[in-house]
């Protein structure tokens, strides 16, 4: 089997998992166990990363001792060398140890001679950060021995930022519909736990369901509606853009590896779009009708993120950038490029560039990684 073929099949296999835990927190162990399976050799885990404390706690794990695990946990995920690394690359760009920072230079270290040779010549990782935000990331970890590091670098690099986008939407959902200390019901829907409008849609956005706020939503009228062939339709042009594309990424249409967008702005508003995909279950479905169902249905869900981004905003003002910056700057948290947030804000990558120089200057930092940790830590005061 070449490279491609691998990179591809795992990813749809891993992926499918993957769309299952979106709709079920609990799933995600299964999502380890299926990346163990089809990579023999590969212990993974999902970790959380807590930039102000600079530690990392393992969520959820396959093929590790547990021992290890609680260790790392109390004490080793505290003086992890890679923390700094993680914290100062982007969202949805592949790591590798071996690139960043080799085992040939941790042997001096505490967590070297106490933690990682502890691991049965497992001393290399690849990794790739799924989601930075409000001060804590979300990271994935492959671990495994220096020969996969120098063998299949490439493949772990492509599988990982091809399952990058679908894991962040995933997770993004799990934020949304399963909040911290809340119980699903017996029989509940997932629609009923989601307390920001939601809607179910097929590729070309026909509505399917709403959550009881999308319901109200589309009531109100002045964002979106129902229109012909029932299908969804958004007002504002950058947010419809927004919505058909994150629908149709979680589809399997659009951009392959398509990376989530920021928020959008209407009017006073901010909106952020999240989409996964959903299988459609065909056992409640009878006769003919079974092959006229949707093969592909995708969630969507919008966020309202005003008040936060509004505060945030003030609190640039009165360091003396212009809203213009200030949109801009609360882009660059390490989740994109500057391309891609001159993208989301519909200006020219000059432009951006420009605005970009007046945020440094105003702001004292000098590199997009220092501005990144003035914007995570903003938003921890806001």
């Amino acid at each position: 089997m070449g490279d491609a073929e691998l990179v591809r099949r795992v990813s749809e296999e891993v992926g499918l998992a993957v769309d299952h835990a979106a709709c079920d927190p609990q799933a995600w162990d299964a999502v380890m166990a299926e990346i163990g399976r089809l990579l023999p050799g590969v212990w993974p885990v999902l970790q959380v990363v807590d930039a102000a404390a600079g530690t990392g706690l393992p969520l959820v794990s396959w093929g590790w001792d547990p021992a290890l695990v609680q260790a790392y946990e109390a004490h080793y995920g505290t003086v992890n060398p890679w923390i700094p690394v993680i914290l100062t690359t982007p969202a949805l760009v592949s790591m590798h140890s071996e690139e960043r920072l080799p085992v040939s230079r941790l042997h001096h270290t505490e967590f070297y001679a106490d933690w990682l040779s502890r691991l049965g010549g497992k001393t290399a990782s690849s990794g790739i950060k799924l989601i930075d935000a409000d001060g804590r990331l979300a990271v994935l970890n492959l671990q495994h021995d220096l020969a996969r590091a120098e063998r299949d670098q490439a493949r772990l690099a492509g599988i990982m930022e091809r399952l990058g986008p679908r894991m962040r939407r995933a997770l993004e959902t799990n934020r949304a519909c399963f909040p911290p200390g809340a119980a699903r019901g017996a029989g509940e829907t997932l629609l009923e736990r989601v307390a920001d409008p939601a809607f179910v849609v097929t590729r070309d956005l026909r509505l399917v369901e709403a959550s009881r706020a999308g319901h109200a939503l589309l009531a109100e009228g002045a964002v979106l509606r129902v229109g012909a062939l029932d299908r969804l339709q958004v007002r504002h042009p950058r947010l419809a853009g927004a919505v058909a594309r994150e629908a149709a990424l979680a589809c399997g249409g659009g951009a392959a590896g398509g990376i989530p967008q920021g928020p959008v702005s209407v009017g006073a508003e901010n909106w952020q779009v999240t989409a996964i995909g959903l299988r459609q279950d065909l056992r409640g479905i009878l006769g003919m009708a079974r092959l006229l169902a949707p093969e592909h249905l995708a969630l969507v869900v919008l966020r309202r993120i005003s008040a936060e981004h509004g505060r945030e905003q003030d609190r640039l003002a009165e360091l003396g950038l212009s809203p213009a910056e200030s949109r801009l700057a609360l882009l660059m948290d390490g989740s994109r490029s500057l391309v891609q947030a001159a993208e989301s804000l519909g200006i020219r990558h000059e432009t951006a560039r420009s605005q970009l120089r007046q945020v440094f200057a105003k702001l004292g930092v000098s590199r997009q990684s220092e501005l990144a940790v003035f914007i995570l830590r903003l938003r921890q005061r806001a």
